[in-house]
């Protein structure tokens, strides 16, 4: 794992709107971090086998009773890479998807806890995600996006 490997999947997160979209990332992706925290573990296991991957999940985050997913993956000489695939929603002027890198997993722990305040634990390990699961979270993006496209077109002309 390194920052050239974060880089690209942060382009091929993106790729995942439409071009014209894009601009609206954080609208686009809301109700779908659980889903592109996995599609992104299994990613990163294509790439690289022996890193361990970890779904984040944490409770009231940024004081909006949401819950929202997040990804750690801790490296075979143990940093953790902390990702949120879908910064957007929270952080709409942030240029990257890593939070941060860490030494242990208490303190990717901790630093998400200042970031984003609530409760975060480990929820689950990511050890493969098969090409069916893979379908089925592209498929329940594109309908959030859609879903998400539509409800901000009627905020846009109800106002």
């Amino acid at each position: 794992m390194n920052q050239e490997i974060v880089d690209q999947i942060q382009t091929k997160i993106i790729k995942l709107f439409p071009k014209d979209k894009q601009s609206s990332i954080g609208i686009l992706y809301n109700d779908s971090c659980s889903e592109i925290s996995r599609l992104v573990a299994g990613w990163i296991k294509e790439v690289d086998e022996s890193s361990r991957l970890l779904i984040l999940k944490g409770v009231n985050v940024c004081d909006s009773q949401k819950s929202h997913d997040i990804l750690a993956v801790e490296t075979s000489n143990n940093d953790v890479y902390v990702i949120d695939t879908t910064i957007w929603q929270f952080f709409p002027e942030k240029k990257s998807i890593l939070l941060s890198i860490s030494n242990n997993l208490d303190e990717a722990l901790k630093k998400i806890s200042e970031l984003y305040g609530g409760k975060w634990q480990v929820s689950e390990e990511i050890s493969q995600v098969s090409p069916a699961d893979e379908k089925k979270y592209l498929d329940i993006i594109s309908q959030n996006i859609k879903e998400n496209q539509n409800e901000n077109k009627f905020k846009k002309t109800t106002i």
